[in-house]
Order: C-alpha cells, then sequence, then structure tokens
C-alpha cells in the first residue's frame, strides 16, 4: 500500500517537475507555430484560385467537347486579333507619351537647382490622382466636334463643315494613350527622379573632360545609366494600361479588356472571358518578366556605382523659365483643368451633384474599403510576421503569391474570382435543398463578398510591401535579445513587433483604402445589381455622356487619391 502510494506520489511530482511543464510549453508552441504556418498556407493558396481558375476554365472547355468553345472560336476568326493589335498600339502609344512628359521633368529637378523646385517636383505627381476616364471625358468635351476649340476655330475662319478642314480626333487609339499617359506618367517621372538624384557625377566629369557637350552628355552616359529605372517605370505604366477599361469605352476602341466585358455581359460565356483573360495573364507574364531583369540590372549597376552623387547645377534665369514653362503645361494639363472643369461642373449642377444618391454610394464605398484594407492589412501581418520568426524559401513564396493578385488587370481578376464563386453558390443551395431548407440564391456572387474579396487579392501586394519596409526597419539584434530572455514569440510581436510596425500598419490601411475607392474594372463585374460603388456611380454617369451630375464624386476620388501624395511630400524629402 505503501509502495503504490509512494510510486503515485512520485508520478506527481514528476509531471508537475519544471523539466515537464517545459516540454508541455515547448509542444504548445510547436503547435502553434504549426497552425499558424498551415493558416497562412492555406490563404496563400487561396489567394492564387482565381488564377488557377482562370486556366482550369480556359483548358476544361476543350474537355467537355466543342461545342463548348464556340464563342471563343468565332471571336478569334474574326475580331479577337483587331482586339490584340489595339491593346497592343495603346499601351505602346501610352508608354511613348509617358515617356515624353516623364524623362525631362525627372532630369531637370533632379539636375539643376531652381526657385520652386521642392514644391514643383511633388505637383508632378498630382496627375495621379485622377482617373483616366474622368480626363478622357473632360478633353473629349474640349476637342471634339462640339467642343469649344473647334466651335472657334470654325467661327474665325468660317468653315461649315468637318469637310473644310482636319482636327485630330480624340477618340482614337492616340487619344487613348494619351489620356493614359497623362494619369500615369508620373510612375516613370518618380523612378526617373530617384536615379537620377542617385547617379555619380564621375562619368559626367570625364565626358566633360573629353569635351562632351551636355546633349551628348545626357543621351549617351546619364540616360543609358537609369535605363532600368526607365524600364521598370515603363512596365507599370504598360500594365496599367492593358488593365484600363474606362478610358478605351469612353473613346469607343475595342481591346482585349473590353473583349472580356463583352464575353460575359454580352454573349454570357464565362469560357471565352476566361480564355482573353490568359491572353492578357500571357502579357502580364511578359511585362512582368522584363522588370524583374531590369531589377536585377539596376542591383548589378548599384553594386559598381560607388561614387557620391552628383551635386545640383544652378539653374539660370532661361533654363528656369523654360523649366517652369514645359512642367507648368504639364501640370495644368494632367491635373489643374480636369479640376477646375468639375469644379465648374458641380457648381453649375449643384442640385444633381449633392443627391442622396451620391453620399449613399459614397458611404457604401467607403465602408467595403475600410473591411478590405482591414483584411488585406491583417493578412499582410500574418505572412510578414511568419517570414520574420521562420524566414525559408517556402514563407517567401507565401509573400509572392499573396501579393500575385496586384499583377492581374481587375477585368481578369473579377472573371478569375467569378468562376470558383459561380461553384460555391451552387453547391452552397444544393447542400441547403440537401438539408430540406431553403435557397438563401446568390450568397457569394450576388452580394458584396465577391468585390471584397477582388478588393483584397488585388491590393495585398500594396500591404505586403508596406509591412515588408516596415519590418526591415526593426532590426534584427531585438528579436535575439527577447529570445535570449525567454520571450516567447507572441510576445516578441506584442510588445517589439507591433509598436514599431504601426507607421507601415497605418501606411498599409490607407493606401490599401484609397486604391479600393478608385477601382473601376473588378467593380464593374463584380458589384451586384442594383449596388453602385463611387468609381462605378461617377464612370456611369461619364459613360452616359452626362458626368456634369457626377462631377462631385469625381472630385471626392480626386481628393482621396491625393491624400498619399499629401503625406508623403510631408514625410519624406526629395532632394
Amino acid at each position: 500500500m505503501n509502495s503504490g502510494t509512494s510510486a503515485s506520489a512520485s508520478h506527481g511530482n514528476t509531471l508537475n517537475s519544471p523539466q515537464h511543464a517545459g516540454y508541455f510549453v515547448s509542444a504548445s508552441k510547436q503547435f502553434g507555430s504549426r497552425v499558424f504556418m498551415i493558416t497562412a498556407l492555406i490563404l496563400a493558396c487561396l489567394m492564387m484560385t482565381p488564377v488557377l481558375a482562370l486556366v482550369f476554365e480556359s483548358v476544361s472547355s476543350f474537355w467537355s467537347g466543342s461545342e463548348a468553345d464556340t464563342t471563343f472560336r468565332d471571336l478569334a476568326d474574326t475580331v479577337l486579333w483587331h482586339y490584340t493589335l489595339n491593346s497592343l498600339l495603346v499601351v505602346t502609344g501610352a508608354v511613348i507619351f509617358a515617356c515624353a512628359l516623364a524623362i525631362l521633368p525627372a532630369w531637370w529637378c533632379a539636375h539643376y537647382e531652381f526657385s520652386g523646385r521642392r514644391y514643383l517636383q511633388w505637383a508632378l505627381v498630382f496627375p495621379l490622382a485622377i482617373p483616366a476616364y474622368i480626363s478622357a471625358y473632360i478633353y473629349t468635351e474640349l476637342l471634339d466636334y462640339a467642343g469649344p476649340i473647334q466651335i472657334a476655330l470654325r467661327s474665325w475662319f468660317s468653315w461649315q463643315s468637318p469637310a473644310d478642314y482636319w482636327f485630330p480626333d480624340i477618340r482614337s487609339r492616340w487619344g487613348a494613350s494619351l489620356m493614359l499617359a497623362l494619369a500615369l506618367y508620373p510612375y516613370i517621372y518618380l523612378l526617373l527622379r530617384h536615379a537620377f538624384a542617385q547617379r555619380s557625377e564621375h562619368f559626367s566629369q570625364a565626358a566633360q573632360t573629353l569635351g562632351a557637350s551636355p546633349k551628348r552628355i545626357f543621351t549617351s552616359i546619364e540616360l543609358p545609366l537609369v535605363r532600368p529605372a526607365l524600364v521598370i517605370g515603363c512596365t507599370l505604366v504598360a500594365m496599367e494600361s492593358l488593365a484600363d477599361y474606362g478610358t478605351v469605352h469612353l473613346f469607343a476602341v475595342s481591346t482585349l479588356t473590353t473583349a472580356v466585358y463583352d464575353s460575359w455581359l454580352v454573349y454570357g460565356s464565362i469560357s471565352t472571358a476566361a480564355k482573353i483573360s490568359c491572353l492578357m495573364l500571357l502579357f502580364v507574364v511578359i511585362l512582368v518578366s522584363a522588370e524583374k531583369y531590369q531589377r536585377k540590372q539596376q542591383k548589378h549597376f548599384d553594386t559598381r556605382n560607388s561614387g557620391k552623387p552628383a551635386q545640383k547645377q544652378a539653374a539660370s534665369a532661361i533654363q528656369a523659365t523654360l523649366i517652369w514653362l514645359v512642367c507648368s503645361l504639364i501640370i495644368i494639363a494632367g491635373f489643374i483643368y480636369p479640376v477646375v472643369t468639375l469644379i465648374g461642373y458641380t457648381l453649375t449642377y449643384l442640385s444633381e451633384n449633392t443627391s442622396p444618391a451620391l453620399w449613399q454610394h459614397t458611404q457604401t464605398t467607403f465602408s467595403l474599403a475600410a473591411i478590405a484594407a482591414v483584411i488585406a492589412t491583417l493578412l499582410a501581418l500574418i505572412f510578414n510576421a511568419q517570414q520574420r520568426f521562420n524566414p525559408s524559401p517556402i514563407n517567401r513564396s507565401k509573400l509572392a503569391f499573396s501579393s500575385l493578385g496586384y499583377a492581374l488587370p481587375g477585368t481578369v481578376l473579377a472573371i478569375g474570382i467569378l468562376i470558383p464563386l459561380t461553384q460555391a453558390d451552387i453547391v452552397l443551395n444544393q447542400l441547403l435543398v440537401s438539408l430540406d431548407m431553403d435557397r438563401i440564391g446568390l450568397f457569394f456572387t450576388g452580394s458584396s463578398f465577391a468585390l471584397i474579396v477582388a478588393f483584397i487579392i488585388r491590393f495585398s501586394a500594396i500591404s505586403n510591401g508596406s509591412l515588408q519596409a516596415g519590418y526591415q526597419k526593426i532590426p534584427d539584434n531585438l528579436d535575439d535579445a527577447s529570445h535570449t530572455l525567454g520571450e516567447s514569440q507572441r510576445m516578441t510581436f506584442s510588445r517589439i513587433h507591433w509598436p514599431l510596425l504601426r507607421p507601415a500598419l497605418a501606411s498599409s490601411l490607407l493606401l490599401v483604402f484609397i486604391e479600393c475607392v478608385k477601382e473601376l474594372p473588378a467593380s464593374l463585374l463584380l458589384r451586384p445589381f442594383d449596388f453602385e460603388t463611387l468609381a462605378t456611380y461617377v464612370f456611369q454617369f461619364a459613360s452616359d455622356e452626362h458626368l456634369e451630375h457626377a462631377a462631385s464624386g469625381a472630385l471626392l476620388i480626386i481628393i482621396v487619391s491625393l491624400l498619399p501624395i499629401s503625406i508623403l511630400s510631408r514625410t519624406q524629402k526629395m532632394d
């Protein structure tokens, strides 16, 4: 009896020993870490679902029989090549126009010192806040046959009809390219301005010693040295131009993006829409591959260029006047004139621009954008925290997969989301019927759920970028010190990472919120019936030739889009 009691007590002491308690704590930590890892893996795979759904839908029609692919084959035999050519020409034109608008201002602001330079170099970014379709509508009103310019020309020269004179048609491929370039050139400008500012002056000094002119130095030395940054900027412009729907729709230019819309909304063929989306994905892969290659080239250049950045030269009075004149024209064309026109529309049609419907759509849009921003930021926090605590190729891959959505055009992403969510609606309703319950209809695709999913997948890359930048500012030795003191990963995160990541979290929330408010292509395809976001509300009036009645909504989009530019101008120094 005593022996049994002694054995039982000994067993109880073993269970209560510090070593045994430590074992349970360690096992609990390992279990929590594995759950965290598996959860992150599942989330990353879910964010890859749209791409997998597009590929599966594209190839499954070949398995299901020839009749399933009739629509795509008909388009391929008639207009698909024309759509593809238009897309390539619009993208190429936008890149050329954007380079023409960005290269010289970037060089001037990085190379010369002149009065007002600090204000001018930030003002050149403002056109990024104006959606291209809004500028397209405004310049169509200005330059069309019934616009004030052509009316004045006919009055001055007594022209009676279009046959009496020639005037460029803004509703064309080159017009769409120009409108896109006015909205997107700041991508190239910002990258080039930074690259020019970081250049070494050794090469330029050597060229001056050999008697080269400033023009020869710029074209032969300065511009080639920033070629990687130029290609990256052009890639961003090309991807945004390829994804555009609003501008090409207003100008009646048929592109691959409009073909996706027509395939689904007109022909009702999700398979055809998926095939055309895969064709667009091919272009995106080519563009991203070119950008990655140039990024490697940029890193190689930076390792060689160890000279100190070149000092700015004082601009002469003539040079400063020329710089201000050219840059002011760009700012007026890309920002000031559209904004002034929208303000005029708002004041002229004040009752229409203060309708209750506008504020209802604004409130709905802000709510959806806030939900998407919070979820995207939380997901980014999970992926980045896991990579921080357990760095590995698998975790880096999960980060890369979760950021893939930003490279997808909004139209392509919308089709990729519709395919699995439509099947999910079917399965859900079949399950409810099998349980003798009432159908609930289109729970996933008939509500704002699909739109929120699109926002999260599309803009998670922004959240990941913000959190990655935030983690890079936290020294690794803080984690080492916490581990040395015996703190768990959870305590390290809550006591060290969380307080230091607050600025990055705020940046992520703000940037994702703004992008969700501006998003148009995905919103047009995924919005529920009788539902409008602020972007679709403004676009519907623009497509009906009545933007004047939604000018206040357009101004609200612009004001929201200016927030990150305003914050960056205050928090970041542009020397």
